[in-house]
């Protein structure tokens, strides 16, 4: 049967981002809600940075009503470890939607790599997005056919109305509790955090949607908002369909952009002079492990890669190599599946490996050795069984959270010619390059889930300082074409990084680390660009 639900969406987000916003400034002479208690607990497994506190507190479920249910939601703070030079608060989110919390700035080794002079002067503060672990997560069932005609039913309800069928899954205990998650409430209860650990003013670190979550806080609490840094910002007016569209030829361009990587540096790594040849060198790998081909668009070819006999024809035969690149995979795709019956290119670990580290340029030389089988392996001990399990539930929190709100604020209209693509990736060729940005994209995704929020208001006319925004021309996540909506909204201060890459600070490039402390100490930059991964070390 089709892989429904959470399944579909495990899929479609392996790879791998509404009313009037409701201004909550307090009037003067009203009194102030009580400010909330903190309840203190250990850290989840996977904090391992010294002297992190972590807590919960409750909010309310529906802040149109204060006094009905509760729900806790959970908190990580790391205090300045120097004092002394001790600065403020930052209050942190890494995307997702339904990134953890926790790990942003609380684990060493997760791929985030905090300049010393951000742990030393600021207090960070990350808050768990309501619906996941370690705050009131979401209560997802799976479905149970009984009887043929269950699974019949599960068949079409699967394809015709997925979103409304999944959001009916993670009711729960709580009725409505999945429709309120959104990026305000999530906003709300940044503020209930702010208030319980006594902040009067916080400065923001918002990753990807952190970049939308963080400009709605500050839209609605411009009182409360000190320095905010956006890195790589979403387009929220293509939430979540539009926005996956254009992710198709977001990853399309930095697969391009790694295998160039590739054969520039082939005296390292020996797979192939230009970007087709090392694309082929992958290609083959993938088939060893799958027992079938990728089929994800190959690199354009050049001179260099025409067969004995058509060099004469230069760049014309070149082009044409490039235009029939696509079909060439497909139909190589059809004939190694029909010759090993159930073969599937997404049960290639490199092919997923691959996918998860493209937006990752400094992943990209330890993926060229994976592939040619020259990295070598750390000897540091198996993770503790307890650790695996932490970061399964959260695999599944995520893809259970994403399902939920990228459906509540999808403001996007779908795309139906999407739909053969969407089936032949997802159902027959497993591409996972494509897979998700067609299956969402397509509509399939959302199908009978109505959004029950629009695109919140962004105004940054009230801060008293100018978000820096930054943009990589290389991104394949949050792609540079979209960064005017939020720059423009919060009269953000855009620095552009000429280079691959999503996420910037934090990530290893020394320049845009250093532009971003000087903005936090000063709430001031004149810099406008900034070189690559690559170009800035």
């Amino acid at each position: 049967m089709r892989m429904p639900f959470f399944a579909q969406r495990a899929q479609a987000s392996a790879a791998a981002l509404l009313f009037a916003a409701v201004h909550v400034n307090v009037v003067a002479g009203a009194a102030e809600a009580p400010v909330p208690e903190v309840t203190a607990e250990p850290c989840p497994i996977t904090v391992n940075v010294e002297r992190a506190e972590c807590g919960r507190i409750e909010v309310p479920m529906r802040y149109d009503d204060p006094a009905g249910e509760a729900i806790s939601v959970g908190f990580i703070r790391i205090p300045a470890q120097n004092p002394a030079a001790r600065r403020g608060a930052l209050f942190g989110n890494p995307g997702g939607p339904g990134g953890d919390a926790y790990t942003y700035f609380g684990t060493e080794g997760s791929g985030f790599d905090w300049p010393q002079e951000i742990r030393d002067e600021w207090d960070l503060v990350a808050v768990q997005p309501r619906g996941l672990l370690h705050s009131t997560p979401l209560n997802c069932q799976s479905p149970n056919p009984q009887t043929p005609l269950d699974v019949a039913q599960l068949q079409i309800e699967s394809t015709l109305s997925s979103g409304r069928v999944s959001r009916s899954l993670c009711q729960g205990q709580r009725p409505g509790y999945p429709e309120t998650i959104t990026t305000e409430n999530n906003a709300r209860d940044w503020d209930e955090v702010r208030r319980a650990l006594g902040y009067d003013r916080i400065s923001i670190m918002g990753l990807s949607y952190g970049t939308y979550l963080g400009s709605v806080y500050a839209t609605m609490y411009p009182q409360h908002t000190d320095r905010v840094v956006l890195d790589s910002t979403m387009d929220p007016s293509l939430a979540w369909q539009g926005l996956m569209r254009t992710q198709q030829g977001g990853y399309e361009r930095a697969l391009n952009d790694y295998f160039a990587y590739v054969a520039a540096n082939d005296a390292t790594y020996g797979m192939g002079d230009t970007p087709l040849k090392a694309y082929q060198y992958w290609s083959r790998k993938v088939v060893a492990e799958s027992g079938t081909n990728p089929t994800v668009t190959p690199p354009p070819a050049q001179v260099g890669d025409l067969p004995p006999g058509l060099g004469s024809s230069g760049q014309a035969g070149a082009d044409v190599l490039t235009a029939t690149g696509k079909a060439r995979v497909e139909g190589e795709g059809i004939v190694s599946r029909l010759l090993n019956p159930g073969a599937n290119q997404a049960t290639s670990p490199l092919l997923t490996a691959t996918r998860i580290n493209l937006p990752h340029p400094q992943a990209w030389d330890q993926l060229a050795r994976l592939t040619n089988e020259t990295l070598e392996q750390g000897q540091d001990a198996a993770p503790a069984q307890a650790l695996i399990d932490e970061y399964q539930q959260q695999v599944v929190a995520l893809h259970q959270l994403q399902a939920v709100q990228m459906c509540n604020e999808n403001v996007s209209p779908p795309d139906f010619g999407l739909i053969p693509a969407a089936l032949w990736s997802s159902e027959v060729s497993g591409d996972i390059f494509t897979s998700p940005n067609a299956v969402i994209g397509s509509g399939m995704y959302c199908a009978g889930a109505e959004p029950v929020a629009g695109t919140a208001e962004l105004d940054g006319s009230r801060l008293e300082l100018r978000p820096l925004q930054i943009n990589g021309t290389g991104d394949p996540q949050t792609v540079y074409e979209g960064r005017g909506t939020i720059a423009e909204s919060m009269g953000s201060h855009l620095l552009t990084v000429h280079g691959p890459g999503h996420g910037h600070v934090g990530f290893g490039n020394k320049v845009v680390d250093r532009i971003v402390i000087d903005y936090l100490r000063t709430g001031r930059t004149e810099a406008t660009d900034a070189p690559g991964y690559f170009d800035a070390r």
